[in-house]
């Protein structure tokens, strides 16, 4: 206003114009000084609206100040020993644990937990007992047979089931069948022969001869392809057939060897039993 007011005194100051030139002059001043005043109003406006950054707004960092006794470890290779301060002033480092692994996805799957674990045949745990594979090995070989001492003669199967089998004969009667009680046990799938006492063989040690006899079995005992009726005397080289299975006899002992010969009272003994 006081502009204003300074404006229009000057203007009465000026030699007089006339009216029209008076209001078209006053306007011009009054629409520049509202217009000055507008851009000033809006310059502000705008300049509070804008915000301010962090960056114009925090005051600058400071540098930090190391401390009087820290040590660079770069300068510590030319710094003599004893410059550098005692142990006891040095500041102790900081030991950071490691963080614990995570969990494996399997452990946090319950599907897998779930599952179920194999195991490796053949992989155990030891028990730490030392075993000798050479010493502690069970053995290998077969077991030896039973050997017999003063057989008279043998039995062989030469056809059907069991062949090669060969079987001893001792003095005293032999009985033939499939039971395990049998001298000559034909155990080996032949089911026409009877369990006990199918036939028999016995070798007479006062006659020196030996005798095959039948059980009374309704299977036939044929000796050299004919039926056994009564007791039938044998030599080397008789064939008897029993069912399916054909025997061979091999004579031993004879008129001209037995064991009651050359021999003292306890071969005798043993022999004759």
């Amino acid at each position: 206003m006081k502009f204003i007011r300074d404006l229009l005194g000057k203007k009465r100051k000026e030699p007089a114009k006339s009216s029209a030139e008076t209001v078209e002059t006053l306007e011009q001043s009054y629409r520049d000084t509202i217009g000055s005043m507008v851009d000033g109003t809006n310059a502000l406006r705008a300049a509070s609206d804008k915000p301010e950054t962090a960056a114009e707004t925090a005051p600058a960092p400071r540098p930090a100040q190391p401390p009087a006794d820290t040590v660079n470890i770069w300068d510590m290779e030319d710094t003599p020993a004893d410059a550098l301060p005692p142990a006891a002033d040095l500041p102790e480092p900081k030991t950071e644990l490691p963080a614990a692994p995570a969990a494996p996805a399997a452990a946090r799957s319950p599907a897998r937990a779930r599952r179920t674990k194999t195991r490796l045949i053949g992989f155990e745990k030891s028990d730490g007992a030392v075993v000798d594979l050479f010493n502690d090995a069970p053995s290998a070989a077969a077991p030896k047979a039973k050997s017999l001492k003063f057989p008279v003669g043998w039995i062989v199967v030469v056809e059907g089931p069991g062949r090669g089998e060969c079987f001893t004969l001792q003095t005293g009667m032999s009985q033939i069948g499939r039971g395990d009680d049998q001298a000559i046990q034909l155990d080996f799938g032949d089911n026409s022969i009877s369990r006990s006492n199918h036939a028999a063989i016995v070798f007479d040690p006062e006659t020196k001869e030996f005798l095959l006899g039948h059980g009374g079995k309704s299977n036939i005992v044929r000796l050299n392809n004919k039926p056994v009726i009564s007791n039938e005397s044998i030599k080397t080289g008789d064939v008897i057939k029993i069912g399916e299975t054909v025997l061979r006899f091999v004579a031993l002992c004879d008129k001209s060897f037995n064991w009651s010969q050359g021999g003292n009272e306890e071969d005798e003994d043993v022999a004759i039993a």
